[in-house]
């Protein structure tokens, strides 16, 4: 099985939805997560990149889970009046055994590498002591 915990905040006129998945099972699963909310969804992006799980066109994140392991997803919504319940506002749309092979979740992400262009060592990483 594979539990979702939601934690919804509304500030200034934006719904942040945090959601984190964990994998009960004894095999990698891949987990295919969509909203209910009723309205445009912002995804998650970091550096202007759309993180790369997420299906823009279909408004659904996508990720294969090791087992004992958690993810973690957020997205944003003008919505204002989000479902009563936080765990009414995502739904999980499958969810597939994964051969231990197939499944490797430590791999990075394009998002990662993309930050390591913006990385520089502090000054004092390139001083010269005397």
């Amino acid at each position: 099985m594979v539990t979702v915990e939601t934690e919804v905040e509304r500030t200034n006129d934006v719904t942040t939805v945090r959601v984190v998945l964990t994998n009960t099972h004894s095999t990698p699963q891949t987990v295919r997560l969509q909203t209910t909310l009723e309205g445009p969804v912002w995804p998650p992006q970091r550096n202007g990149v759309v993180d790369p799980r997420w299906d823009v066109d279909d408004g659904v994140w996508e990720a294969t889970i090791r087992p004992g392991r958690s993810r973690g997803v957020g997205f944003a919504s003008p919505v204002t009046d989000p479902a009563p319940q936080a765990d009414s506002l995502v739904e999980i749309a499958s969810s597939e055994r994964q051969r231990q092979d197939e499944a490797d979740d430590s791999r990075p992400t394009p998002m990662v590498l993309a930050d390591l262009d913006d990385w520089s060592p502090t000054s004092e990483v390139l001083e010269r002591e005397p």
